[in-house]
């Protein structure tokens, strides 16, 4: 706060006494300012509006002139003779007016059709095309902005139609030269130092009372073009600008009535401010002056009360060094008082002193309290930073050990106990290494009694903390004896004993104790050690639930990988006997197409209905366990449905009829795996197919939704059947989940190829919902899955090299014998020379007598493995160069890439299309005959 001496208290008084009348007359004054303001601003806009009535003048009389011309014969017919006589009017007319550069004809089209000075003779179209459009808009006459002619001289347009019958015929223009309008602005009386632009539709000046010549074309200053945008369409206003010359004027605005034209007037600021500024500064001058007056009275009454307090002050300096006050008395009541008050307060501060040394005796003990306080929260805050470092336990139990030892202990000992509630050593840390290892010796072969205060059992039992020093009356007699003669022992002086409770229960406990330091244990360390052992117990704690989750998880990974397994051995285990059972019928089928065609069409179906549960159930394990690989490329969604139909067509050959399919004639490009988006829409058409009456009819509608945020292609499969009760439809994408069906279970199935179908279109990005409105009211399945901006690639479009067609010596290795002997079969039907063994000893002997082209191999062989038969194979000469194909139960894709790594050509999963699997062969028979090169 600033302080103001007596002097200037006085001289403050006068000055407030003066300031009401100067704040009146400085508010007359501002009024008056104001007045005369207004009437500036009004001036100038009244100037502003003449000159703006003059150049709206102007131009009417040429629109006027124009019009009169427009009217005229000649100009209603304008081709042949009529042409020539208005082009001799035209030019008469020009003559008349020496204002104007030329008289021009043009059609509707912007076409010339003459131009009375024959000017840019190369010139075809009149030059500003926006005024002949508004003429031709409105049948109205147009002022044009200024452009440059064909021979760069600037001019503006003015237009008027003619019109015969209602009809704009063509457009008549006066190229009418600038200079018009400086002549305009020359004419008016504007007062000196004024300035005066006409600006046109572009904001581009046509003409100006100063420097003209220069400045003609140029566009309005900054700070005009901000007075403009603040008037927006305002026929008129005022403002302050700077003008294109730099000086600050009162700028006044005023638009013209017969074109967009504006006119702009400035007047310099100091002409228009310099009267009432004169008559500010006469103000503030008499002002200072009165100022000036009360400031030297005020000084002069200010003297006889200054001195006394001079004297006060002397008083009060003695008074400060404590010395004995002086009384002086004075002709001022007001200062007598004040030094009556001065030898009052050199009593009172005497006895001020005594109580001040026993503040500062407080705030001394406070001051060390607060001290401490701060170092053990920067501890607990340490503690907890280098607790949270680890979730092991040997790193955590050291890490509290280092925390405790010295700094607040000697001696840090920690037990916890085990899953069984029996207490374990896990820490024995003091600073000596040497040391360290005594003590852990002693205290292992040494058990604590559980009832006895001070030891762990006792504080894990009763929750209770135990904090003494061996020097408190009663100590150590009140000691265990074996307590006791530990602390002998050792030399220990004090100790803290405190049980670890983490989340409610205790899980050990923890002992701090003071040996070599000599160091006390006082109430402020026990709640500091009670503090570092809450968050050492929540520290173990969380080591001990980061093991048990460690271990949950270890346990879980176990029992995924024994599932994957066992799904393994399954597909294994039902995909061999279904295999020559598929080949038996092809079999039967070769031999005699005729026989038992009803009975090998039921078997067929079976077949295929046991290799689909087999399939979904091993998708379904490699999808939960995100093993599953996507082969990613851009594809037309019309080619996946396509496929779809293609392999779904043995279940909708049993329909009375085919579903009715709708798709769209350009290509819907998506990004994709073609096998697994065809897989999906199987999945929906054999759940359609399987819950649809024959005579019900099933729909596949594909379409495109380009009003969503990103485009997306959109896929329907429809159908009549059964429906999905309300109770069933938000579980009907989960793993193994139906609707209620009858005993027979005609519809059969696992319940997953809904499932597989929705967790495939979510690896695509996308998804499938359903609709329905209950049981007995069909279904409506839909997928969604984000377009591509790249044109799609249909399936198969590169033509495959069909393999040379040849008798091969082939031989078949499985232990399965009812498979390889209905395999061998199948090849010689086709007229290949086929053998066939059990086991992979037997296969190495036959080829060692005579060689063959190629092998049908099974994996699970006894004795050697059907990997370690291809590695011996490719490693012997005479073998190393046949085509080798296993052909096995196991069909995950980890079976097939561990065929491959072992020497295999190729990997099939039984039952296979022997067709393909003979063509593949053949394929690898083709490559192999020829000799690599050197």
């Amino acid at each position: 706060m600033r302080i103001i001496t007596m002097q200037g208290r006085l001289m403050l008084i006068a000055s407030m006494a003066i300031l009401p009348l100067a704040i009146v007359c400085g508010l007359a004054l501002y009024a008056l300012a104001e007045s005369q303001r207004a009437q500036d601003r009004a001036t100038t806009l009244g100037v502003a509006r003449a000159v703006a009535t003059a150049v709206d003048s102007e131009v009417r009389l040429t629109v006027a002139a124009l019009e009169a011309l427009a009217l005229t014969e000649p100009l209603g017919n304008s081709s042949g003779p009529g042409l020539a006589q208005a082009i001799r009017l035209a030019s008469a007319v020009r003559r008349s007016h020496p204002e104007w550069l030329a008289l021009v004809l043009a059609a509707p089209d912007g076409r010339l059709l003459f131009n009375t000075e024959g000017e840019g003779g190369s010139l075809q179209r009149v030059v500003d095309q926006d005024s002949l459009s508004q003429v031709l808009r409105t049948g109205m006459p147009a002022i044009g902005a200024m452009v440059p002619g064909p021979a760069g001289r600037l001019a503006f347009a003015v237009r008027v139609p003619v019109v015969r019958d209602g009809q704009t015929l063509q457009v008549l223009t006066a190229v009418v030269q600038p200079e018009a309008i400086t002549a305009v602005l020359s004419r008016q009386r504007v007062p000196a130092g004024w300035a005066v632009s006409v600006f046109d539709s572009r904001e581009r000046r046509v003409a100006r009372n100063i420097d003209d010549a220069r400045l003609r074309g140029s566009g309005p200053s900054e700070t005009l073009r901000r007075l403009l945008a603040e008037m927006g369409t305002a026929p008129e206003g005022v403002g302050t600008s700077t003008n294109v010359d730099g000086v600050r004027s009162l700028t006044a605005v005023a638009r013209l009535e017969s074109a967009s034209w504006f006119v702009v007037l400035g007047a310099p600021a100091d002409l228009a401010e310099s009267p009432w500024r004169r008559t500010y500064m006469a103000y503030l001058g008499g002002l200072l002056v009165s100022l000036a007056y009360g400031a030297l009275a005020a000084w002069w009454i200010s003297r006889g009360v200054t001195r006394p307090m001079a004297r006060l002050r002397q008083q009060a300096d003695a008074l400060g060094r404590g010395e004995p006050v002086q009384i002086e008395p004075s002709r001022v009541p007001e200062v007598d008082a004040v030094a009556d008050a001065l030898a009052a307060a050199s009593l009172q501060r005497r006895r001020s002193e005594a109580e001040r040394q026993q503040l500062l005796e407080a705030e001394r003990a406070a001051s060390v309290t607060a001290q401490a306080a701060q170092q053990r929260l920067a501890r607990l805050v340490s503690a907890g930073a280098v607790l949270a470092q680890s979730l092991e336990e040997d790193a955590t139990l050291r890490a509290i050990g280092e925390l405790i030892v010295p700094a607040v202990g000697d001696l840090c000992r920690i037990d916890l106990l085990d899953s069984h509630g029996v207490l374990q050593r896990k820490l024995t840390h003091h600073f000596d290494p040497a040391r360290t290892a005594v003590i852990a010796a002693l205290v292992e072969t040494r058990a604590a009694p559980a009832d006895a205060p001070g030891t762990f059992p006792w504080a894990v039992a009763t929750g209770r903390s135990f904090l003494h020093n061996i020097d408190d009356e009663g100590m150590p007699a009140v000691l265990d004896p074996q307590v006791r003669d530990f602390v002998q022992a050792f030399g220990i002086t004090a100790g803290c004993v405190v049980p670890l409770i983490a989340r409610g229960r205790t899980i050990g406990a923890m002992a701090v104790l003071q040996a070599e330091s000599g160091r006390r244990i006082t109430a402020e360390d026990g709640a500091l050690i009670n503090d570092l052992a809450q968050r050492a117990a929540l520290a173990l704690d969380n080591v001990r639930l980061f093991a048990q989750a460690r271990a949950a998880q270890k346990q879980a990974e176990d029992a995924n990988q024994a599932k994957d397994e066992f799904l393994a051995m399954l597909g294994h285990e039902l995909r061999n006997p279904l295999a020559p059972i598929a080949l038996a019928l092809q079999l039967v089928q070769r031999r005699d197409p005729q026989a038992f065609v009803r009975e090998r069409q039921i078997i067929e179906r079976q077949v295929r209905h046991l290799s689909r549960m087999v399939d979904d159930l091993l998708d379904v394990s490699r999808i939960v366990s995100g093993k599953i690989a996507l082969r990613l490329e851009t594809l037309d969604l019309r080619d996946v449905v396509a496929r779809a139909l293609e392999l779904t067509l043995p279940a909708l050959q049993q329909r009375g009829e085919m579903p009715e399919v709708k798709l769209p004639a350009d290509p819907v490009p998506v990004q994709g795996d073609p096998l697994r988006l065809a897989q999906v829409v199987g999945n929906l058409l054999n759940n359609a197919a399987k819950f649809t009456d024959a005579d019900k009819l099933i729909r596949l509608v594909l379409t495109v939704n380009m009003a969503a945020p990103h485009p997306q292609a959109v896929l329907q499969v429809i159908d009549e059947g059964i429906g999905i009760a309300p109770e069933l439809l938000p579980r009907v994408f989960e793993r193994f989940v139906q609707g209620e069906q009858p005993l027979q279970r005609a519809a059969g199935g696992l319940g997953l190829g809904l499932a597989i179908a929705q967790s495939l279109a979510r690896l695509h990005g996308g998804g499938i919902t359903v609709r329905s409105e209950g049981v007995g009211l069909g279904s409506t399945f839909e997928l969604r899955l984000p377009m591509q901006l790249l044109p799609a690639r249909p399936f198969d479009t590169v033509p495959q090299a069909v393999p040379e067609r040849r008798s091969l010596t082939l031989l078949v290795v499985d232990d399965n014998q009812d498979a390889a002997d209905s395999l061998a079969s199948w090849l010689e039907l086709e007229g290949h020379r086929v053998r066939v063994v059990y086991s992979a000893e037997a296969a190495l002997d036959a080829l060692a007598q005579q060689p063959a082209d190629g092998a049908i191999v099974d994996i699970g062989l006894p004795g050697l493995s059907g990997h370690e038969l291809a590695a011996r194979l490719r490693a012997q000469a005479v073998t190393a160069r046949m085509a080798l194909i296993a052909l096995t139960g196991y069909g995950r894709e980890a079976d097939r890439n561990k065929a491959l790594a072992a020497g295999f050509d190729d990997h099939f999963a039984k039952p296979a299309q022997v067709e393909i699997l003979l063509s593949r062969l053949l394929a690898l028979h083709s490559e192999r005959r020829v000799p690599p090169p050197t």
